[in-house]
């Protein structure tokens, strides 16, 4: 995969995204798909986190957050729900590091503040 962002109008003219440029992108496209469920937001899905999780994590743990939720201990849920994210968080970034979607977004970023 290229990391090079085409200039406005002049293929020929490119440069590298940087690293910043490249975070930045992972970082939006995780906080949305952890907030939303899928990348974008809103119309068609590029990436649905149910079916990312479908193929990826063993069902089990969805039964254990549905038990934990039955619990009267709310803070014990709290902090399942704070260990989740956090694990969840971590598989996405490692997944989607790289990936055609980081890097057009990364490319849109890029020339929307040129």
């Amino acid at each position: 995969m290229s990391t090079q962002n085409e200039a406005h109008g002049d293929e020929d003219q490119r440069r590298e995204l940087t690293e910043r440029e490249l975070e930045l992108a992972l970082d939006e496209i995780v906080e949305c798909v952890l907030d939303h469920g899928q990348w974008p937001r809103k119309g068609q899905s590029q990436f649905d986190l149910y079916e990312y999780l479908m193929e990826e994590r063993d069902p089990s743990y969805a039964w254990e957050m549905y038990v934990a939720s039955m619990s009267s201990n709310t803070r014990a849920l709290e902090n399942r729900i704070e260990r989740e994210r956090a694990s969840v968080e971590a598989m996405l970034i490692n997944h989607l590091t790289g990936s055609d979607i980081v890097l057009d977004l990364a490319n849109e970023r890029a020339s929307e503040d040129e």
